[in-house]
């Protein structure tokens, strides 16, 4: 508990040097509020949009990842679990998985929201109030694929089994496909690092947390490979898509 309260204080004193931006207030008002609409919607018709990149880039992921089910997902799986070890277990739980489940990154965005309060700094208050969006719109929308493709865990079963996909027709809802963590971290980490792109650290430290955090949902035996690439896609896509819709309509002044 001391080293958790030590590092939101480090993260205040550091989110105190990023730089600020006169914009308009950025407050939990309709206009706020209405933007969840807004950005659902918006994610929902998505695809209709897309240009030829954004179409190439999907289909790279899902190639990617079926590649990884078919020839590496169990091969992964197996040699994360060579490197267990009680260090390793402890760090994984107290210092990368609560960055996914909301505990870390969610901590982070009140941070940056105290010290746009007591600073009076707007922009550090926007990316707490869009963090906080990007979060939320993603872990309603990653719901989708996880009950539509209800690919078993690692842990399900007798053996592991990267094909286990059930689909809405199974016995159970495994909910493997993506990963629910590396969606919701990687959505709030695009906010960040979008926000304060021209800081080079920031993108660099923002991205390293994700992987991280990511990557510790295979070590922990939660996912598979390639449900965390799909995760780390699907939610830099919303987080990007938030950010860059700008639907809650703050400008610079």
């Amino acid at each position: 508990m001391k080293k958790r309260l030590i590092f939101f204080v480090v993260l205040l004193v550091i989110t105190n040097a990023l730089r600020s931006q006169e914009l308009t207030k950025a407050r939990f008002d309709k206009h706020y509020f209405k933007s969840y609409l807004l950005d659902i919607k918006d994610v929902a018709i998505s695809p209709i949009k897309w240009n030829a990149k954004q179409w190439v880039s999907a289909g790279t992921v899902l190639g990617t990842a079926i590649i990884l089910v078919n020839s590496a997902d169990l091969e992964v799986q197996q040699f994360s679990q060579t490197l267990r070890n009680d260090k390793a277990d402890n760090f994984s739980a107290n210092f990368l998985e609560p960055w996914g489940s909301g505990e870390y990154s969610m901590g982070t965005m009140a941070v940056f929201y105290a010290q746009g309060l007591i600073a009076g700094n707007q922009r550090s208050k926007k990316v707490a109030m869009l963090g906080l969006k990007a979060y939320l719109v993603s872990g309603l929308y990653v719901q989708i694929p996880k009950y539509a493709i209800n690919r078993m865990r690692p842990y399900h079963g007798e053996t592991p089994n990267p094909f286990g996909f059930e689909g809405v027709s199974g016995d159970a809802w495994y909910k493997g496909m993506p990963s629910g963590h590396t969606t919701s971290i990687f959505a709030v980490a695009t906010i960040v690092a979008s926000e304060y792109s021209e800081t080079i650290w920031v993108p660099i430290v923002a991205y390293t947390v994700a992987t991280l955090a990511s990557l510790s949902r295979i070590y922990d035996n939660k996912h598979w490979g390639s449900d965390v690439l799909v995760g780390a896609a699907f939610g830099f896509a919303i987080g990007k898509l938030i950010h860059r819709k700008n639907n809650w309509g703050l400008v610079v002044k």
